[in-house]
């Protein structure tokens, strides 16, 4: 019961977060330009700090290494059976162009840090926290290269054009951590006073920053839901494809991933199991948003399916976790 107790916690958190920046989008009380303004924050400063300081502040050992890589290789089979399922309902409810990459990115993206971090670390200990970072590695290498090109590929630019948006901070920081794990492992610089005094600084400036992505993101979120118009039932039914979404999303797919950890027959280790099917359990993810504005794709759509998946993880999550009791 605690652990469905700290799912509730999260999704509660987020929700108030979000409400914060519904309201002061409402109240007016940042300027127009502020949305964007906050998308280019978050993209290009808040989570690339997130995102090297989070890989380069772990240890790992030959075991969590084992465990490690097939969590990462098992997570991107399934992100990437997600983006493939998810073409199916986007022939049948004919969506299209920019609302169709959002749809399919939602779909394999999750919000893999905020929400999972805290069930994880409840439930499993710094254990927990240890494999999530393979999963959330998996995650980012996905959504910082075929995620940014499915959210630019609208644009009528060549496929060159297109894969240079492939170089940005995110994938900066995503090399960057990949080599300093490789040096830490090769040179042990880590057991160095000089080493380790200069790291605590910087770590402590820098995994604090990008920490405020979440918060930055859900603000962001509500500012955008802000100027969502919902008059009467004909609006809500034209959201039917969130609700969709929202079921591969957060069931569909993880129960395909639980139904693969049996087949397998106790193969890999419990935490490979339990780590994946959570984190592909997660709501769709928020930095999504942020992207879908930041390159002009459909953001409204983001951010709507960031909010329907958000409020029925209050009952999927609990789900997921019941049936890896």
């Amino acid at each position: 019961m605690n652990e469905i107790t700290i799912v509730v916690k999260q999704i509660i958190i987020l929700a108030l977060l979000g409400i914060t920046g519904f309201m002061a989008a409402r109240k007016k009380l940042l300027p127009e330009e502020s949305q964007r303004h906050m998308s280019s924050l978050i993209i290009k400063i808040t989570t690339p700090c997130l995102i090297f300081t989070t890989m380069g502040n772990y240890s790992f050992t030959s075991e969590t290494i084992k465990n490690g890589i097939y969590i990462f290789i098992i997570g991107i089979v399934f992100i990437l059976l997600a983006g493939v399922i998810s073409l199916g309902p986007c022939k049948i409810m004919g969506i299209r162009d920019k609302t169709k990459n959002i749809y399919i990115s939602q779909s394999m993206f999750g919000n893999v840090i905020f929400m999972a971090y805290p069930l994880l670390e409840a439930m499993y200990g710094k254990t927990g926290i240890l494999y999530a970072i393979f999963y959330n590695i998996a995650n980012d290498a996905i959504l910082w290269t075929l995620g940014v090109y499915l959210f630019n590929r609208h644009n009528k630019n060549s496929w060159k054009k297109n894969l240079a948006h492939l170089i940005n901070p995110n994938t900066l920081a995503f090399a960057g951590g990949i080599a300093l794990i490789a040096v830490k492992s090769l040179f042990r610089i880590n057991e160095a006073y000089a080493y380790n005094l200069v790291w605590d600084i910087f770590y402590e400036a820098f995994n604090g920053l990008g920490k405020t992505t979440i918060y930055i993101s859900m603000v962001f979120i509500g500012m955008l839901l802000a100027n969502t118009k919902i008059s009467g039932i004909r609006d809500v039914l034209s959201r039917a494809a969130y609700l969709v979404l929202s079921l591969f999303k957060l069931l569909v797919v993880p129960i395909m991933a639980v139904l693969f950890f049996r087949l397998a027959n106790n193969y890999f280790d419990p935490f490979v199991k339990k780590i994946v099917v959570l984190q592909l359990a997660m709501p769709a993810s928020t930095v999504v948003s942020a992207l879908a504005l930041q390159y002009d794709s459909d953001y409204n759509a983001a951010t709507e399916s960031v909010f329907v998946s958000t409020l029925l993880s209050i009952i999927t999550l609990p789900v997921m976790v019941y049936l890896l009791m």
